[in-house]
């Protein structure tokens, strides 16, 4: 009885052995490639620098987060802004952290409102200010996609304005 389960195992094995390299590399011949990468949206990416010039930086815009702002300028266009983000490493475990612009001093409840402008990614190296910002009071929106909650609001603030 033990015998022919023993050759039955054992062709088995020379058979698994013979086909199974066949079938690995047909496999692979036979894969479909990758799929190419959309271009995403400008401020999700990672920037180039083109503002090298900083104009301030600020620890107080969020009151209850301790992120740092640094509002930068471009050299060869003076009205053209940006912000770049920072925050210790251990205190942000938000996946996914947009930074949205609002015009004016909004209510803000638990939902983002439509009128929010992106930004873009909160690590990104700059994220580039709208123009309406340069001359029109704001709030700046703080907003984790994957928890889908406001995780910050900042003081209402004006960019061409200079540091008090």
């Amino acid at each position: 009885m033990i015998l022919p389960l023993r050759q039955c195992h054992y062709r088995t094995f020379i058979a698994i052995g013979f086909f199974l390299p066949i079938v690995f590399a047909f496999g692979l011949v036979a894969r479909k490639p990758f799929p190419s990468l959309d271009p995403m949206h400008d401020g999700l990416s990672a920037t180039p620098q083109k503002f090298p010039v900083p104009a301030w930086e600020r620890a107080d815009l969020f009151a209850k987060l301790p992120v740092r702002v640094r509002l930068l300028r471009e050299k060869t266009d003076p009205g053209s802004l940006a912000l770049a983000f920072s925050a210790a490493t251990d205190y942000f475990v938000k996946p996914d952290l947009m930074v949205y612009w609002m015009a004016g001093n909004p209510l803000i409840g638990e939902r983002l409102p439509e009128a929010a402008e992106l930004l873009g990614g909160f690590d990104s190296a700059a994220l580039p200010l709208p123009a309406e910002a340069t001359h029109t009071n704001g709030v700046l929106v703080l907003f984790s996609l994957a928890d889908n909650e406001i995780v910050g609001v900042s003081k209402s603030i004006q960019f061409n304005q200079p540091t008090p």
